[in-house]
Formats: structure tokens, sequence, C-alpha cells
């Protein structure tokens, strides 16, 4: 008719004492094909909208009324399916699928979520897939995984792939869409914090009995026509506060060798682009306090390690700095370049060269000196420990073809040393030195006035310099 389509109830009696009517309306069964389909369809409207199609269960006093969607079961074959399928929008957009649990009352929890397939006894067990739609012209629709906020703690929310007690565990991949312009990104980022720290972002390697632990590949994306996309690992900059460490380690070992570091640049193709480069720089700063430091520390143990240069032709190492030596005798030169290059040691500093050690043009200064005069304490003696330095003769007038014999006593001097002594001031006489012998700890130094005529009017000095 021209007015509302008639409406149809059926309704199970009611019971004041016991449990209400049951209703039930089921399909024919069948012992040859098919069993009889059954169909519950709201009516459809040709001006307004279509009917809704209910299913409810009863309230109670303690709990309500389940409602349970169940295909039928298969003896030789596969079990009936379950469909779920918002209506689609001719013109505009289709129907929303909303799956939820209803909201708590004033106490308790609101009702947990399940969506799980069945377990197998012999084949694999079914899959889940959670996809949005495609778009022809459009975005693709996005998919949101979140979980509830909460007063004390925020929800959890848990990836995990299924174990096996046979073969390998599941495996979890998430990776973001190709595109024609650029590829999606993956963002893993933990949650903002306001009184206490921010969450952490903790990715690690499963643990082995038997075998090596799992590793961590961190690679960045390729490309067929421009270069390799790179990778970053840094903390933020702070107004307040230091920014965070960056702690690059591998672990201990109790029975054999622990983990090296490797970092390493990729060789270049081109004949006019060289090698990259590796750069260490420490943190500057802008306050009047000094720059951050560069430490190279090598392992302790029965003897502590070294840090090696290696030919990077050869692989041969060239050069070695240890807590003993520095070696660098593997290179054809080695230059130090600087305004000021200062060798200290505790102890002594040797140079030795094959064919010799020159100066260049360079001036020499600055050896170890002292200066003295003979027979402060004994007659003809003095005591001066030093490289060189200048000695005070005790003659103040020294006859003409007279001679002086000086014993110096001076730790520097051994048995096979070298010792240079030369005439600073005459006093007026002609003093030579004649005699310069050298023994364990002492020198003798004979001085003659070879003068034919004048005798010294003071006492002579004398420059010396010790050669070992």
């Amino acid at each position: 008719g021209d007015a509302a389509g008639g409406s149809f109830s059926v309704i199970g009696s009611a019971s004041s004492s016991d449990s209400g009517g049951s209703m039930s309306l089921v399909a024919g069964d069948s012992s040859a094909i098919d069993g009889g389909a059954a169909s519950f369809n709201a009516g459809s409207s040709s001006g307004g909208d279509g009917g809704d199609l209910s299913l409810s269960s009863g309230s109670g006093a303690v709990s309500g009324g389940s409602v349970e969607l169940i295909g039928g079961e298969g003896s030789s074959s596969l079990g009936g399916e379950i469909t779920i399928t918002s209506g689609r929008g001719v013109d505009t957009s289709s129907g929303l699928v909303s799956l939820s649990s209803e909201d708590a009352g004033t106490s308790g929890v609101s009702g947990s979520l399940s969506l799980s397939t069945g377990t197998a006894t012999v084949g694999d067990s079914g899959s889940v897939t959670l996809a949005s739609g495609s778009s022809a012209s459009g975005t693709g629709g996005s998919m949101v995984l979140s979980v509830g906020s909460g007063d004390a703690a925020g929800g959890s929310l848990s990836v995990v792939g299924s174990d096996s007690s046979s073969n390998s565990g599941g495996d979890i991949s998430v990776s973001s869409g190709s595109g024609a312009f650029s590829g999606g990104d993956v963002l893993i980022s933990a949650g903002d914090g306001v009184s206490s720290v921010g969450g952490s972002v903790s990715i690690s390697g499963g643990s082995s009995t038997f075998s090596s632990g799992g590793n961590i590949v961190v690679v960045s994306g390729s490309s067929s026509s421009v270069g390799s996309g790179y990778i970053t690992l840094t903390t933020p900059s702070v107004a307040l506060g230091s920014s965070g460490d960056v702690s690059i380690s591998t672990g201990s070992s109790t029975s054999l060798r622990s983990g090296a570091i490797s970092i390493s640049v990729g060789d270049s193709g081109s004949v006019t682009n060289p090698g990259s480069d590796i750069t260490l720089e420490a943190g500057s700063s802008t306050a009047s306090t000094a720059g951050g430091n560069i430490y190279l520390k090598t392992g302790d143990g029965s003897s502590s390690g070294s840090v090696f240069y290696v030919d990077p032709a050869s692989d041969t190492n060239y050069g070695v700095i240890s807590d003993t030596t520095i070696d660098f005798s593997g290179m054809s030169t080695t230059s130090f370049s600087s305004g000021t290059v200062g060798l200290t040691a505790s102890s002594t500093i040797t140079m030795t060269a094959t064919n010799g050690i020159s100066f260049g043009d360079s001036n020499i200064s600055g050896f170890e000196k002292g200066y003295g005069t003979v027979g402060t304490m004994v007659w003809g003696e003095i005591w001066l420990n030093a490289m060189s330095g200048q000695i005070t003769g005790e003659s103040t007038g020294l006859p003409k073809g007279d001679k002086d014999f000086i014993f110096m006593y001076n730790d520097r001097i051994i048995e096979t040393s070298s010792l240079i002594v030369t005439v600073a001031y005459e006093a007026g006489c002609s003093p030579i030195v004649f005699k310069a012998a050298c023994d364990y700890g002492w020198a003798e130094i004979g001085v003659m006035n070879i003068d034919p005529v004048y005798d010294c009017s003071g006492a002579y000095i004398l420059n010396f310099l010790v050669i070992n």
C-alpha cells in the first residue's frame, strides 16, 4: 500500500517465576544435498532509509544474555564461513563496521575484545588479516591500533610472533608502503613524560640456549640511480640540563673473546672522488671553558693493548702507540708540524735512525745547563750534574806555560761520553784545553796557558757539552 508496510512480531511468552519462553527458527535438514537456508532481511526503501536489522540478547538481573554467530560444522570439508559486510553506497561512502564492547558501569572493567583463529592439529592455523581498502583517486585508508588511557597507567600494546616447539619462532614484519614518489615512513616513538622521564625505545635480538643470540641489523634503503639513505644516531638538543649520551658497546664474555666494534667507510669506485673520511669530533664550549676531549683507551690485561696505524695498501702496521712505545718506524717519513712540539719522558727519550738524525737548518737550544767554580768545596774539583754549562777556573792568575787539572764530577758522564770543552773567557792570556778524559760519573779536564809572555790576569771560564 501507500502507507507503511505491515509489521511482523514473533514473541516468546513471559514468565514471572521461571525462564522466559524460547524462540527457534530452524531451516530444514537434508540427508542428500545442502540443508535449507535461513535468511533475515530488513525491508528496502525506494525513497527513504532501508530498514534496520537488530539482533540483541535480553537483559538480566545478573548477566546479560549472549549473542553467538556460529558457522556450521563440515564433516569432510571446510566449516561454514561468517561474513560481516557493511552496505555499499552507490553514490557516496560505504557503511561503517563497528566492533566494540560497551562501556563499564559504575564499577568493574569494560569488556574485552578478542579476535583470534582456531587451532589446528595437522596443518597451519588460520591467519588474521586487518587491512584497509585501496583508493583509485584518494589516499588509502589508515589503520590505527591504540590502547585506552588510564589515570594509573596507560594500557600496553604487544605484538608477539608465535612460539614453535620444533622450528623457528614466528616473524614480525613492519614495513611501510611503496610509492611512485616517496616510500612511506616507519616511525617508532615512545610516549612523552610530564613529571618523569619519557618512555624508552628498546630493540633487542632474541636469546638462544645453544647458539648465538639474534642479530640486530639497521640498513638504510638502496637506490638504483642516486645515493643510498643515511643513518643518523643522535640525541636531541636541550635548553636545560645535559643532552643525552650516545653509548656503543659490546657485551662481556666469561669464556671467549668479547664482541668487537668495527666502524668503516665504504670504498669509492670513482676516479675523481677520494674515499670518504671518518671524523671523531668532541663538543665545543660556547662559554669560557675547555672543549671536550677525545680519549683512545686500549684494553687492560697481562699487558695493555696498543693503538695501531695500518697501511691501507698492504694491511701492515706502520705505527703503534702503547703504554711503553711510540713507534712509527714503518713510515718512510714522520712529520710533526706545530708551533711547538714537546717530547717529555719520565726517564729517557731515545732517537734512533739507520741513516742518522738530521736537525736540518734548525737552531737547537734548551740543553740542560749548570754553572760552577772549581775549588768551591775541594781544591781542583767541581760537582756539576748537567749536560752542558760553564766552569770557572780556580786559579785567578795561571802563569804562562803552566797547567791546571780539573776533576768534574758529573753523573751525566759515562766512560763512552764525548766531552767537548772550549774556552769561553781567556782572562788576558792564552789558555787552551788539552785534555778531556771521561769515566763513569766524572771527567778530568786539562788546561794550559800557552801564552809566551803573559800570565792570566783572572780566572778563565770554560764551556762544556756532554754527548752520550
